[in-house]
């Protein structure tokens, strides 16, 4: 790379010394006016070494690998270890059957299947409270009453919370516990222990 700089560099003197020097001074042209610039690029061009392969593994190929990569090692990235990072596809254990409709779901996880009519149905009853209350602040309880439901309930029921009907059946999942608090009508017995047969 140098000396094709320096190359270029002296024949754009020469070339400067043909045409200027030459006008001014009125002399024939000679190529020698700046030996010292065109001497090492005629040196450099005109020398004949012999190659020699060492030079070029000198500087940039340092980064290649010097050694071969066992078997062991590249079994080892390729499908990793039991002991540490398994990348095998194994068979997995944690999958379940569901007992209410035989989906199959991950171990300690809900079903997909029951999730899905759970929030369809959700949404479904979330859009008639929308319909029947709007916006407005609600002061009582909101209870859901599905269709055929009304005649079960007395009159006390009506007074003391807010119904929103639902002309559609009750399905057969969603259990009338689901709507009702955990903590009502819940009453703790406490009773006084006293220590006995202490001396």
């Amino acid at each position: 790379m140098a000396g094709q700089m320096l190359k270029r560099w002296a024949d754009a003197l020469v070339h400067f010394e043909y045409v200027y020097l030459n006008a001014f001074l009125r002399q024939p042209h000679t190529p020698q006016w700046i030996p010292l610039l065109v001497q090492p690029s005629q040196e450099l061009v005109q020398k004949n070494e012999s190659f020699d392969i060492n030079s070029i593994f000198d500087g940039f190929l340092w980064g290649v690998p010097t050694c071969r990569r066992s078997a062991e090692k590249r079994m080892m990235r390729k499908y990793g270890s039991p002991q540490w990072h398994n990348k095998l596809i194994l068979p997995r254990k944690d999958i379940k059957v569901c007992g209410t409709c035989g989906h199959y779901h991950e171990e300690k996880c809900l079903c997909p299947n029951c999730y899905s009519k759970v929030k369809a149905e959700t949404t479904i009853l979330q859009e008639q409270m929308i319909k029947e209350l709007g916006i407005n602040p609600v002061e009582k309880e909101v209870a859901i009453v599905y269709q055929g439901e009304k005649n079960q309930f007395n009159d006390e029921f009506f007074k003391d919370n807010t119904v929103i009907e639902v002309e559609k059946p009750r399905p057969k999942w969603f259990s009338k516990n689901l709507l009702q608090k955990s903590n009502a009508n819940v009453t703790i017995e406490t009773s006084t222990i006293k220590p006995h047969d202490l001396g």
